[in-house]
């Protein structure tokens, strides 16, 4: 055995002499979420701080061994000390350093030449094999290095090949797929969206949502707590096919984020747990969808999650979204024993068999299924695929004559490509749905998906939008998301559906009827954008320049162009009159915001931060439609609204750390209405919420030459809080649907803790093993509800809440209110 010895002072392990530990290793640190893990750069030359980031950079080149061929042609040559191993493979247990203690340049130099012997040695194997698990801070893992050989199919780039944004190819508008990823929260989206970056070949390692180091939720708040929370755009290609995609939040409070993406969308993977089914937010998000006219694939997820059931998943489709399901693909296995599926379409089998403990998903063994390999398997996707053709042909006049002509006598032998051409019809006329299945967390099913979305969703010169009648082929786009860049200002997300977009062009804004320049164009990968000199139509970028633009703003070339579509509009609309602006209405697409239903107080340290506070609202206001922020005219107050607690904290911790203003907010408060119980002639409502479901006839109207349109207002004003309060005021409270799912063990726990909140219980369902409860709430009785929930079912229940209506409050409940908001209680 060689001789074991510390490493010397100054060395990484030590960090005790002069010159940081990344100088002596020559390397800098792969931080999370870094541009070198993004685009696969190579690591720089630069300085890293401290020992442990030392050792972060030799625990990186054990880990990759295509970087370290770059550093081996450019280091000196050294040596390393190995533990024996036996023959067929050799064991890195320890990195032995023999070196005297020296000059930090001396340490330097001799780990230098430690590090091209180690890196050499590595690279005579095939993969890599962790005995670890993940390498955390500066905990030292066992790593073993073993030779193997691979003979499964590679689906991906070659190892260590990492394509650069500046390589997206820019295909024909017919090879363009414009996609998002929804779901309900935690089913999965991020992970899948990771994965198919992976393997798209744009990204070098696979992120994780728990360790906080994924492509699409890099905003720390995301990282923070292991959600998505606002959409990110990232452009990639598969196949000679361009994806734009974008992943969507599954959070209810960050809904309007889903209903402004899917605006500009063509396609959409609505992402499922296979083993919960159709969940809450899936409903909300899919009824957005059904809006849009979306069409849509299916994505099993998590199939290798305990109590997964692909059965139970499909039926619970079928029954909760009304649509017909076609299954293309089946399951070989199902929770611990998933390892693969089955192509319905093709009768290949598709396996993963991991050739290491490091196995990524980009090698497995595609074969075409014979009855010996698996009998009853064998037949399920014989019958399964005898189903797929039959509810194909019921769908499609074209597949049926195919079908009952020259194949009748034998399914067997209709081609793939023809059923395929016929699923692709009926996906895009929206009368089924393709069902697929996998484990992105696994690295399972991915690839298959990203075939699914080029092979049928829509390209977007495939959608029909009848706008596009009246601009022919001058510039129409529409701005749908904002952010905003310290350094390049606002930066507007925008999508081209007809005309082009280039650098330094002025473009028309109809809704706030100005003109403004675009200065630069820029591609979005996440945080990262590199600029592209135009913008084709069916492509999704990013602008810098645009000031005024928002959600929902359309823009167009010029002012002229507005008004000649202006005149086709009204020319197609019958020969009827209407003034210019009625016409332009017709022409924007914009996006509804529902009103938010809780809002509270905000406040800056001092008044020499009050203008700071007011343009960090605004900012954050211009990015996020669904906050409101106004003035309180009695105290003078700034109040902020939002569709949540979580919305809410999160704008909080938003204007803390981006705009450096620690704020303090006041106690949440409900947003009730208002109404009248009876007929009356003459505000003030009770509290000064909007009143609802009334109707105004105004009796006279006596006004003076000399009157001004101020007391005019003030009279109607006065005079309707006459009305209202001759009339009765009746207080309206948001009540929320409220979904529980729950163990069996905790029901009764749970049920009585609704009971006390003034739950209205709607329906208790089956979910596996779990339960669902569905019922309706006021929203005043869910303040602090998550704690108290977990609380009560030791953490392992879940719920989602959604506005459901507004409705009255009995008049013990009214006077209880008022007294409190009066300050009596």
């Amino acid at each position: 055995m060689p001789e074991r010895r510390l490493l010397p002072p100054g060395s990484a392990r030590s960090g005790r002499q002069g010159g940081t530990a990344g100088e002596r290793f020559g390397v800098g640190e792969r931080k999370k979420g870094s541009a070198f893990r993004r685009y696969g750069g190579c690591p720089g030359w630069g300085r890293a701080r401290g020992a442990s980031r030392g050792l972060a950079a030799l625990k990186l080149f054990i880990r990759r061994p295509q970087v370290a061929r770059r550093l081996a042609e450019q280091r000196p040559s050294g040596r390393c000390v190995l533990l024996p191993a036996p023959p067929s493979s050799f064991k890195i247990r320890k990195a032995i350093c023999t070196s005297p203690i020296g000059t930090a340049l001396e340490t330097r130099a001799r780990m230098l030449r430690i590090m091209r012997k180690f890196l050499v040695n590595a690279l005579k194997s095939s993969s890599l094999c962790n005995e670890y698990v993940y390498f955390r801070k500066t905990k030292m893992r066992v790593v073993s290095v073993t030779q193997q050989n691979c003979s499964l199919r590679s689906y991906s780039s070659a190892p260590g090949d990492v394509k650069s944004l500046r390589s997206v190819i820019n295909p024909h508008i017919s090879r363009i797929r414009n996609i998002g990823i929804m779901a309900h929260i935690d089913a999965g989206k991020t992970t899948t969206t990771e994965r198919m970056l992976y393997y798209s070949g744009y990204i070098r390692t696979l992120g994780d949502v728990d360790d906080g180091d994924t492509v699409t939720d890099f905003m720390v708040q995301e990282r923070e707590r292991g959600i998505t929370i606002q959409s990110a755009a990232v452009t990639f290609d598969w196949k000679d096919y361009r994806i734009n995609l974008i992943d969507t939040p599954g959070h209810v409070d960050f809904t309007v984020e889903v209903e402004r993406c899917l605006r500009v969308l063509d396609g959409a993977i609505a992402v499922f747990d296979a083993s919960a089914g159709v969940e809450a937010q899936t409903l909300t998000v899919w009824r957005q969808a059904d809006k849009h006219q979306i069409p849509r694939i299916c994505f099993l997820n998590k199939m290798d999650k305990n109590r997964a059931s692909f059965t139970y998943a499909v039926e619970s489709i079928k029954q909760k979204l009304k649509i017909k399901p076609l299954l293309l693909q089946l399951p070989i296995g199902e929770a611990k024993t998933f390892r693969g599926l089955v192509d319905v379409v093709t009768k290949e089998q598709i396996i993963w068999k991991p050739t290491s403990d490091l196995d990524d998903g980009k090698n497995f063994e595609q074969k075409v299924l014979l009855e010996t390999d698996d009998p009853n398997l064998f037949q399920e996707v014989q019958d399964a695929r005898n189903t797929l053709i039959e509810q194909v042909a019921d769908l499609d006049d074209e597949f049926a004559e195919l079908v009952l002509g020259e194949y009748s006598e034998n399914f067997d032998l209709i081609p793939a490509d023809k059923l395929q051409s016929a699923i692709r019809r009926v996906t895009l006329a929206q009368k089924a749905v393709p069902i697929l299945c996998g484990s992105a967390l696994k690295n399972k099913g991915v690839q298959p998906l990203l075939d699914a979305v080029t092979m049928y969703l829509p390209a977007p010169n495939e959608r029909s939008y009848g706008f596009l009648q009246w601009y022919k082929d001058d510039l129409c786009a529409l701005a749908f998301k904002v952010l905003h860049d310290k350094c390049r200002g606002p930066l507007v997300f925008v999508r081209v559906y007809s005309g082009s977009l280039k650098p330094q062009s002025a473009i028309y804004n109809i809704n706030k009827s100005c003109t403004e320049r675009i200065s630069r164009l820029l591609l979005p990968f996440a945080d990262q954008q590199i600029e592209i000199p135009s913008l084709m139509p069916g492509n999704i970028a990013l602008t810098v320049g645009l000031k005024q633009s928002a959600t929902g703003d359309t823009i167009v070339s010029s002012k002229a162009s507005a008004a000649a579509a202006a005149r086709r509009a009204g020319r197609d609309a019958g020969g009827e009159k209407r003034s210019t602006s009625d016409v332009e209405s017709l022409l924007l697409a914009g996006v509804e915001i529902p009103d938010p239903v809780f809002f509270c107080t905000i406040e800056p340290p001092s008044m020499a931060k009050q203008q700071d506070l007011d343009n960090a609202l605004s900012c954050l206001q211009r990015e996020d439609p669904s906050l409101k922020v106004k003035l309180d005219p009695d105290t003078g107050q700034t109040i902020l609204c939002g569709m949540g607690e979580l919305h809410i904290e999160i704008i909080h911790d938003r204007i803390k750390r981006e705009y450096g203003i620690e704020t303090y907010l006041g106690p949440l408060q409900i947003a009730y209405r208002e109404t009248i119980l009876n007929a009356a002639q003459a505000t003030g409502p009770l509290l000064g919420f909007p009143v609802q479901d009334i109707d105004v006839t105004v009796q006279s109207l006596t006004v003076h030459p000399d009157t001004s349109h101020t007391m005019i207002s003030a009279c109607v004003s006065r005079c309707l809080q006459k009305a209202l309060k001759k009339a009765g005021i009746q207080i309206l409270e948001p009540v929320m649907n409220l979904e529980i799912t729950v163990s069996e063990d905790h029901l009764s726990a749970a049920l009585a803790d609704l009971a006390q909140r003034r739950g209205s219980i709607q329906e208790i369902q089956s979910r596996q093993d779990n339960r669902v409860v569905v019922a309706a709430v006021p929203l005043a009785e869910t303040m602090g509800y998550s704690t108290v929930l977990r609380s009560l079912t030791s953490g392992s229940a879940t719920f989602t809440l959604e506005l459901a209506s507004y409705q009255a409050l009995n008049s013990q409940e009214q006077s209880a209110l008022l007294q409190k908001r009066m300050g009596l209680v």
